[in-house]
């Protein structure tokens, strides 16, 4: 997916994004769109590290929740640490993993790819995702870098449009209430949900 060599940040401990912790804003979202999680025949949540939102949104769905990361060591650990009957991890790329998913949940996966690979991200969530199906993501609209620094890479609002209009309709968004206490502020996040056409 990068170049990047994800699975020796994380043995080197490298990883500000690693918070030990579901992101605070899920629980109010696994609440108010429960009907979405829960009703989901299958979830993907790509970029998943440790496992920590893939195991709360297991708690609440019916369906399958799949954990996918393309660095070994944190699959193996979430394998380790979460254990349902309807949650699994797998260690593969996002850009070439195969499967129909009713809801994606997105959460530090979009902002940790290359730049020029973010209209490669739209088109993965417009073939992983089936008509009626739903992409929900925790989004970054900046990081105080700049533009070409990264990861973490920031977004816009008009870039996230111009990324998924083609395929999705924007249902519902808002500033996240919480967030971690390391991270600047809401004011730098974006909760949003697009609906598949």
């Amino acid at each position: 997916m990068s170049a990047i060599d994800w699975n020796a940040r994380y043995q080197s401990g490298d990883t500000p994004w690693e918070k030990g912790e579901p992101h605070p804003e899920l629980p109010f979202l696994l609440s108010t769109h429960c009907d979405l999680f829960a009703d989901a025949g299958a979830i993907l949540v790509p970029g998943c590290g440790f496992g920590h939102d893939a195991s709360l949104i297991g708690k609440i769905a019916r369906g399958l929740t799949l954990g996918l990361d393309i660095a070994a060591d944190p699959i193996a650990a979430a394998d380790e640490r979460y254990s349902a009957r309807n949650l699994s991890f797998a260690l593969g790329d996002l850009f070439e993993w195969k499967g129909l998913y009713d809801l994606v949940f997105e959460h530090t996966c979009f902002c940790a790819i290359p730049l020029d690979r973010r209209h490669d991200y739209a088109e993965t969530m417009a073939r992983l995702i089936p008509s009626g199906g739903h992409l929900i993501g925790i989004f970054f609209l900046a990081t105080g870098c700049d533009d070409n620094e990264g990861p973490p890479f920031g977004t816009s609002l008009a870039e996230l449009h111009h990324l998924f209009e083609e395929a999705f309709t924007l249902e519902w968004s808002r500033k996240p209430a919480k967030t971690f206490s390391s991270r600047t502020g809401s004011e730098e996040e974006l909760a949003m949900i697009w609906k598949r056409r």
